[in-house]
């Protein structure tokens, strides 16, 4: 139901043009009555009425000047003005008001219907397009922390999507191209902690999120295992060191409300500012590197802090990261090379400092060691740290990036052979039924190609051969127990034709089901 304002000195005028619309309209509006012009404002004001009829000539506040006020507080509102033939001049100023359209009295019914009618059908079209957009806004703000979540992993695994960061900027609004990295680094826990911090997991991530994106204008990532990127735009017109101290503060609050509010030991790693967007990754490895372990002087570290007062920055990320793609494809000869001349240019910096240079292998392995999700680093540190000589360094480092390969290829097999096993269960207990590879394989949640692959590598026979192998041997059994017939048989492993199974049969064991039935009864010769 709509509500329609009528603004008319004449109460007759009023009460018979409501009376008219009601006859031709039934239950379509609520109607509001207005005998002169500051009436009709109040009433506007109070009720946000969709139409309005006003006369233009009323005592007091004329239909022009009433217009014009309702017109600058509800610019929606659709207003007709109705007059006498002897104010028309004044009808055609109030179309440059914004009023949509004008009758002439006395009114005739067809032109007040049509008047309404395309009043009603603007004000559809209107309300339709508005819930559409309102539809959109909401749809659109459900999409945006997925869309922050999306920019942020690209930082962070630098990987390739359809959709590129530029992109994914622009649609969360971020006008901003020069900013830096801060990891926020939980601390490793035994296996009973680490299950009560994924309980508090999500309640941490919004605490975070709260906190920092107020304060920061930052993107906030999802925690991933454990750790989580906030990704901080440099405020236009500070200075690069003033900055650095600044976002060593932020830090610094960050762990101090992480710690006071879940009791969670947090360290944090801050990388350097860099300009563009694909150039933040850069950041967000650096802030890795350095994030504080419980050995470090400080819990909140900043990656130019580091490098100025250790040296670190020896060894560029796109080595390292080099490096770490070489170890992840358990590619042992190219991790070799790669290490050996990393080795080299440490070994020219940091001569005459053994301890440094030691120190330096050491954070190399360890960062190795938790990119490929092999431990904690504490045994790499424990026996690399007892060797007093480059040579030791040097063969000691070498065995443990071997060690750490073979750990990858072990968990590459178990995993593989983890899943041929289910596999291989589902088929032992499926092959006397009309069983498929593609059956199989979505068993496993692998796709064809890939497990016809891994099951031929694992078992020595493509899958046809296998299950044929399994209905055979136990046709084989059957036959022995003498209890169903040779037809029986055939169905009972999984073959739907008598003729058919034994075409494969005599194919497996080189004789048909009805010969090997007949060895078998047949007595032993004597010796």
């Amino acid at each position: 139901m709509y509500t329609l304002l009528i603004a008319d000195d004449e109460a007759l005028e009023r009460e018979g043009l409501e009376l008219m619309i009601r006859h031709m309209m039934p239950d379509t509006f609520k109607f509001l009555h207005a005998e002169n012009g500051r009436r009709a404002i109040q009433l506007a004001e109070e009720s946000r009425p969709d139409f309005i009829f006003m006369d233009i000539k009323m005592p007091g506040i004329q239909g022009l000047e009433a217009v014009r006020e309702i017109m600058a507080k509800l610019p929606e509102t659709q207003i007709v003005m109705i007059t006498a033939h002897d104010y028309f001049t004044y009808a055609k100023e109030s179309l440059a008001l914004g009023v949509r359209d004008y009758l002439l009295k006395p009114a005739k019914r067809e032109e007040v219907m049509n008047v309404l009618k395309m009043l009603i059908d603007e004000t559809e079209v209107s309300r339709r397009a508005r819930n559409e957009r309102l539809e959109m806004q909401e749809k659109l703000s459900q999409l945006m922390p997925l869309a922050e979540n999306e920019l942020s992993l690209m930082l962070m695994l630098e990987c390739v999507q359809e959709v590129e960061l530029e992109q994914l900027a622009q649609l969360l609004n971020l006008e901003w191209r020069k900013g830096y990295a801060m990891v926020l680094s939980f601390s490793r826990f035994a296996p009973k902690e680490w299950e009560s911090f994924q309980l508090v997991k999500k309640d941490v991530f919004d605490a975070v999120k709260q906190f920092a994106k107020p304060n920061l204008s930052c993107i906030v990532s999802p925690i991933v295992g454990h750790q989580m990127a906030l990704f901080i735009p440099f405020p236009p017109g500070q200075q690069g060191y003033s900055q650095r101290v600044i976002s060593l503060e932020w830090g610094e609050r960050l762990r101090d409300y992480v710690e006071e509010r879940f009791r969670l030991p947090l360290s944090v790693g801050i990388g350097s500012i860099q300009v563009g967007w694909d150039r933040l990754s850069q950041s967000y490895r650096e802030a890795v590197r350095v994030c504080a372990d419980d050995y470090d002087i400080v819990s909140v570290r900043h990656y130019d802090d580091i490098t100025q007062s250790s040296g670190q920055g020896t060894i560029s990320l796109n080595d390292e990261k080099k490096l770490l793609d070489a170890l992840l494809r358990q590619d042992k000869q190219e991790t070799a090379q790669r290490f050996n001349g990393l080795w080299e240019r440490l070994e020219e910096s940091e001569q005459g400092h053994y301890s440094r240079l030691r120190g330096e292998v050491i954070g190399l392995l360890v960062y190795l060691s938790r990119a490929a999700q092999s431990g904690d680093g504490a045994e790499i540190i424990a026996a690399l740290g007892k060797l007093e000589d480059r040579e030791s360094l040097r063969q000691g480092a070498k065995m443990w990036l071997d060690t750490l390969i073979d750990g990858l290829q072990a968990e590459k097999e178990r995993s593989r052979s983890h899943v041929l096993q289910r596999a291989l269960l589902y088929i032992g207990k499926m092959y006397k039924e009309d069983i498929s590879m593609e059956q199989s394989a979505e068993y496993v949640n692998l796709s064809p190609y890939y497990f016809s692959k891994l099951f031929k590598m694992h078992t020595g026979e493509n899958f046809i051969d296998y299950v044929t192998r399994l209905r055979i041997d136990e046709a084989k059994k059957l036959i022995v127990e003498r209890r169903l017939s040779l037809k029986e048989i055939c169905f009972e492993v999984g073959y739907k034709d008598p003729n058919y199974f034994s075409r494969v049969f005599k194919k497996m064991t080189g004789i048909t089901p009805s010969e090997y039935r007949q060895q078998i009864d047949q007595p032993a010769s004597p010796c």
